[in-house]
């Protein structure tokens, strides 16, 4: 064990900032442990093994503080083995003509398939707002011969999870079964996109659900924040209607929406579609045409414009009784394709978003003691994109901490990184990179996200040569054009004090 230690404090070790950062985690976050020591040997083609791990290691190791000792023994056991590079190969269905990106791994007999359809909870209608949302749950309740109970059954008794969902511009699904499965696992899912039944019992039971989720969010500070500086940032776009709908619109949908809503989303010209695990590109052929054969050629999507930037920046207080005030923030931000993007990710990290290294971070909680935490992110979109941050704040010290924030925001707009910040993110973004391969699902839905962002076969090859090469003055170039405190737009639920808003609102309750 000391040697252990005494290896890990060479300078083999120290110069892997991203695993030094790790180490220093561990002992706070031990169901992550094996999670993110996979990440260090998921190009050599076992996510799903180190899954399998975790949980066993969950079980013997972590039962208490000496856990993180084993867990530590497995992540230098595994960082140590060379990597080899993901094998992307993309296969074209023989009579439907659908694409398909397949990483093979044979090893476990595991199938992970996920895919998206363009245009998501953005194409509802103004008065039928949650339509997306509801269309897409409805998916899995019934379809072909199987009614909703006989059709989750046929799920439960292959261990097969299929899962529909909206986003705002996209609609996905994901399926994941055993290899001896999958012909089972195909055929439930070529049902339930080709021949949906939403009864009409199934239909009412799950419009309760949505709308008793739509009444837990009235009580969330976070969503009543985010409600308030969408609408307004997007005021007039379709982006800032709500997915889940409104008490008036979600009753209001009819099951021939929901029939129309599907039929004009779920074709042929509009699908993406990923696979990893146990499967061969021949298999995979044959499957996607036994799986998209019978929906539409063409889907029937409404255009959806980009959004007008804003002119003024206001803020918005939401009131609400309390003795803390939820304090949203959000700038204009680079969309994925704009070349500003990679500089962006880097400057975003060393503000807000590289945790207790961030700068905000430091400047506002470590200083001064104004919030348990502070963080930002870049939030692209198809049609726009925002930097968004966020934190909670006690009330009397909602003032200084919007000063404080200003003030760090301004320092490093006009200032910039210093070269060891510069650094360290890059050590963090290229570090951290395989976290979204860590299973057959994460590595189907990164092929997906990849295909949807014309990202190319070779881009996970050529990401840490991307952020590497992103340079100071790239930089600062991002930093003058999105990073600036003048553009921001301030939401608060509470009762905050030391602030004048522009505008006040009550609390969403319908």
């Amino acid at each position: 064990m000391f040697k252990l230690l005494k290896q890990i404090h060479s300078s083999s070790f120290r110069k892997n900032r991203f695993f030094c950062s790790f180490l220093q985690k561990m002992r706070f976050y031990p169901e992550s442990h094996l999670v993110s020591l996979s990440a260090a040997r998921v190009t050599n083609g076992i996510p799903d093994k180190i899954a399998f791990l975790q949980e066993r290691a969950k079980k013997r190791f972590f039962r208490n503080d000496g856990g993180w000792v084993v867990a530590l023994i497995l992540v230098c056991a595994l960082i140590s083995s060379p990597a080899r590079a993901v094998t992307i190969t993309e296969v074209t269905a023989p009579e439907t003509g659908v694409k398909a990106w397949l990483v093979e791994d044979h090893k476990l007999p595991i199938v992970a398939m996920r895919f998206a359809f363009q245009g998501g909870s953005e194409q509802d209608p103004a008065d039928k707002q949650g339509l997306a949302h509801l269309t897409m749950n409805a998916l899995t309740e019934g379809a072909g011969s199987y009614d909703s109970a006989a059709f989750q059954r046929q799920l439960a008794d292959k261990s097969i999870t299929l899962a529909f969902s909206d986003g705002r511009d996209e609609l996905v699904g994901g399926i994941k079964c055993l290899s001896a499965d999958k012909a089972e696992a195909f055929k439930l899912l070529h049902l339930a996109l080709t021949k949906p039944r939403f009864d009409a019992n199934d239909i009412e039971r799950l419009r309760g659900q949505q709308l008793a989720a739509m009444r837990q969010q009235f009580s969330d500070p976070d969503w009543q924040a985010r409600y308030a500086l969408f609408s307004q940032i997007f005021a007039g776009h379709p982006y800032s209607q709500r997915h889940l709908g409104t008490m008036q619109t979600l009753k209001a949908i009819t099951r021939a929406d929901i029939q129309d809503f599907a039929a004009h989303h779920l074709a042929l010209d509009n699908v993406t579609v990923a696979v990893a695990g146990d499967m061969t590109p021949a298999e995979l052929a044959t499957a996607l045409d036994k799986i998209f054969a019978d929906l539409p050629a063409k889907a029937q999507l409404t255009p959806i414009a980009d959004v007008d930037e804003m002119t003024d920046t206001p803020s918005i207080l939401v009131r609400r009784e309390g003795t803390q005030t939820e304090m949203l923030f959000a700038m204009p931000g680079p969309k994925r394709d704009d070349p500003d993007y990679y500089a962006a990710q880097i400057a975003n990290y060393i503000l807000g978003g590289g945790g207790f290294s961030s700068r905000l971070m430091q400047d506002v909680r470590d200083k001064k003691g104004l919030t348990y935490g502070i963080s930002t992110e870049l939030a692209p979109a198809q049609h726009d994109g925002l930097i968004i941050g966020e934190s909670d704040v006690d009330n009397p010290k909602v003032g200084e901490a919007l000063d404080t924030i200003r003030d760090t925001m301004r320092r490093f707009h006009d200032e910039g990184p210093t070269v060891r910040e510069i650094a360290a993110a890059k050590d963090y973004l290229t570090g951290s990179q395989p976290l979204s391969l860590t299973s057959t699902d994460k590595i189907a839905a990164t092929l997906v996200y990849m295909q949807r962002h014309n990202l190319g076969r070779d881009y996970l090859d050529r990401y840490s040569e991307i952020i590497r090469n992103v340079t100071a003055q790239d930089i600062t170039q991002v930093l003058d054009r999105w990073f600036s405190p003048d553009k921001m737009t301030i939401a608060y639920v509470g009762e905050p004090e030391g602030m004048t808003p522009t505008q006040i609102r009550d609390m969403v309750r319908q």
